[in-house]
């Protein structure tokens, strides 16, 4: 289980999060939705310390950290415990498919080059790249690129898997298949925290949606709950701005 409590985060003056609760059952999909500027990604990153909350605590399996006191071992280890995969992929252009996979095996995990390459090509053929293992990424498509992403965060074997706007940098027609992926991988309960504005997909794949704006949450609830039944005029509005009611 993941549970956060009072999370902040402020750049300067600026307050992005506005003490953020919220808690995730293992084996659950979480998605957040909200406008632009809502917080989404600060809230997700900060979940993996990528961005360094300023207060707070969060609770991940047996891991307790205390964000206003953490140590860089705590840090590691709650690392060890997510992998990330990005808007932009990330990727190492100097590297193939299966060095990108690679590389976190061997410096996180310490594996070695065998043992981390059995891995890696396990986990491509699992994103349907079986025939991709030495290609670089500018040889790659987008969706192809973002499936190395996939590959390379799944390699790792996280408690939870967070996904920061998976398909935003793709052409429309590569979308569907990064969105196949990541729903062959709900199927085998893998805990992730997806930040998406792709509203049909979080309805169909999401156990909980979590609606943001102005760094806090709004509302949280099951699809149907956000998507249908919402009382909350906030929502409806953004959800009818977007043509979803």
């Amino acid at each position: 289980m993941i549970k956060v409590e009072n999370l902040h985060k402020s750049y300067g003056d600026n307050e992005i999060l506005k003490g953020i609760d919220l808690q995730i059952e293992t084996g659950k999909i979480v998605v957040i939705i909200g406008p632009s500027g809502a917080g989404k990604s600060t809230f997700l990153r900060c979940l993996n310390y990528l961005e360094a909350p300023d207060m707070g605590r969060l609770r991940l399996g047996d891991l307790e950290l205390d964000f206003s006191k953490i140590k860089k071992n705590q840090i590691l280890q709650l690392r060890k415990k997510t992998s990330m995969v990005f808007q932009r992929f990330n990727l190492f252009k100097n590297k193939t498919a299966l060095e990108n996979v690679e590389e976190a095996l061997i410096i996180v995990k310490k594996y070695s080059k065998s043992e981390a390459e059995k891995i890696s090509k396990d986990r491509l053929i699992n994103v349907g790249l079986k025939d991709k293992f030495d290609s670089y990424p500018s040889q790659l498509s987008g969706g192809q690129e973002q499936r190395v992403g996939i590959a390379r965060a799944m390699a790792l074997d996280p408690e939870v898997i967070l996904f920061d706007e998976p398909t935003s940098a793709l052409d429309p027609e590569r979308v569907f298949e990064v969105l196949d992926v990541i729903k062959r991988l709900a199927k085998n309960q893998q805990t992730m925290v997806i930040v998406t504005h792709e509203m049909n997909f979080a309805r169909e794949i999401a156990d909980k949606v979590v609606f943001m704006e102005e760094g806090q949450i709004i509302q949280t609830g099951t699809p149907k709950e956000i998507f249908e039944d919402s009382t909350n005029e906030r929502i409806n509005q953004f959800l009818k701005k977007i043509n979803v009611k």
